[in-house]
């Protein structure tokens, strides 16, 4: 037996029970959640404090989102063959490491480096749900994967107000040093908490699938990104789609003839795997979407004809209440996947979010509306990415578990950047006239027609997210291997 098949040297004499496991990797996830919603608040203050353009400043939020998608498949992969434990340490080390680079920052380039480097951190969920289904019983998989879900959205909704409270009395470098404080107490918590695989499986890294897939999705995010600001005519974008198109050709040509693909697009092209990951782009553009629209709307002044004039800190505690409504969802989906499969909770979810939607065209006028729909926005959220997960465990191989879900979250970036993207072309459109947004004591500011629209789209998306689940063939749960991949497991995953 090799000196890694037993993992850290402490994991076969003290075993923690599967309670603790779920804390330490639950607290990985909220790390992780809270690195990626920290700057959003303050990017106008980093854009003034830094002296670059609103276009520049934005690579604050793109590089890191690049960075995740790339990095996500890959540690899920390398986590599914070499042990979910260490590549869930490294993933972790990089997000201390970029909090401390970003908390040191004198200059631009400094912050996009310490932002790309935390962005490598993206494979912290899916591995933890890969552990999940490798160390606890079947009957506790799925709430665990539901507290996990769950706990994204906490450390979001904390993130937000902890940026609140720090850019109404403090210097923002403070934020990146608290981050690189939670990924540090992460690793410590995983370190001593999460027991390694209990064996390494055979196989190798797809290099070359890795690199086109890193290819096709950075142009992709790049240009989609560029698009919103700059123009979809521009030569830059258009190369960047183009890019994106020929990369995406190459890596479906690869993995379709290579023995060990990093992703196995005929597992992945499973009705279920494939429905769910459909699923998953418009719930994707519903998150995103969310973030960026209600921020804004709630701090613009009223005298736009819309908004409440309140503070960062104000704002994240009126959003507060979708946390409430996402931790509520955690129990429910667990009851509800235990019983009946994950396909109820996920049609269910995307139905109540798009509810919420529905409800914001007639009460935006009112601040506390925002906290109402926002909690049965969190709980439609939360069921669906609870469920998700547990359905995509049941249907791909044990040895695919991490790249599954990493593609998954891949896509749910993907659709979240392009939904975003969107709104933001919205928005740029229908600005209000100059003299009125002077007036409201602002440079420029969207309409509320803008607004409006986006609600309903975001809607739109969430009841076609709710379609796409609905039309998963309805089966039997087949029960997967606890533990590790089996001979069984394989041949399966050929077929």
């Amino acid at each position: 037996m090799s000196t890694g098949t037993k993992g850290a040297g402490r994991t076969p004499t003290k075993r923690h029970g599967p309670t603790m496991i779920l804390v330490a990797l639950s607290f990985a996830a909220t790390t992780m959640a809270v690195m990626q919603t920290v700057v959003s608040p303050i990017l106008p203050q980093l854009q003034n404090r830094l002296g670059v353009s609103s276009s520049a400043i934005a690579w604050v939020l793109t590089g890191n989102l690049l960075a995740s998608a790339v990095a996500t498949p890959l540690l899920g992969r390398l986590g599914d063959l070499r042990g979910r434990k260490r590549f869930l340490l490294y993933a972790l080390a990089a997000v201390a490491l970029g909090s401390v680079l970003a908390a040191c920052t004198t200059s631009y380039v400094m912050l996009i480096a310490g932002r790309v480097l935390q962005g490598m951190g993206g494979g912290v969920v899916p591995l933890a749900l890969s552990v999940v289904r490798d160390e606890f019983p079947k009957e506790r998989s799925a709430g665990s994967i539901a507290t996990i879900g769950a706990t994204i959205s906490v450390g979001a909704t904390f993130g937000s107000v902890m940026t609140g409270l720090i850019a109404d009395r403090w210097d923002y470098h403070l934020l990146f040093w608290l981050a690189a404080l939670v990924a540090l107490l992460s690793m410590l918590m995983v370190w001593r908490v999460v027991p390694d695989t209990a064996e390494r499986r055979s196989g190798h890294v797809d290099l070359v699938g890795a690199l086109t897939l890193s290819g096709w999705l950075a142009a992709l995010l790049a240009a989609v990104s560029m698009g919103s600001r700059s123009g979809w005519g521009t030569p830059l974008v258009l190369g960047g789609l183009i890019t994106a198109a020929v990369m995406f050709a190459a890596w479906i040509g690869w993995a379709l003839h290579h023995p060990e693909p990093l992703v196995d697009l005929r597992v992945m092209a499973r009705r279920p795997v494939l429905l769910a990951n459909l699923s998953g782009v418009f719930t994707g553009m519903a998150m995103y979407g969310s973030s960026l629209l209600f921020p804004p709307f709630i701090q613009a002044p009223s005298a736009l004809g819309y908004g409440f004039g309140k503070s960062v800190l104000l704002a994240g505690l009126i959003m507060l209440p979708g946390t409430i409504g996402n931790l509520a969802a955690a129990p429910v989906a667990a009851r509800m996947t235990n019983r009946y499969g994950p396909k109820p909770a996920l049609v269910l979810g995307p139905l109540l979010s798009g509810t919420a939607f529905a409800l914001l065209l007639p009460l935006h006028g009112h601040w506390w509306a925002f906290s109402m729909v926002g909690m049965l926005f969190g709980f439609g959220l939360g069921l669906a990415f609870s469920a998700m997960p547990a359905l995509i465990n049941d249907h791909v191989p044990a040895d695919m578990t991490g790249v599954a879900n990493g593609m998954n979250a891949v896509l749910r970036t993907v659709g979240g950047a392009t939904g975003t993207a969107v709104l933001g072309a919205i928005l740029s459109a229908s600005l209000v006239d100059a003299g009125a947004a002077r007036a409201a004591g602002v440079t420029q500011a969207p309409e509320l027609t803008g607004y409006l629209v986006c609600f309903g789209m975001l809607g739109i998306g969430c009841l076609l997210a709710a379609l796409l689940a609905w039309s998963i063939p309805s089966a039997r749960r087949t029960a997967q291997p606890v533990r590790v991949a089996t001979e069984p497991d394989r041949m399966q995953a050929a077929r």
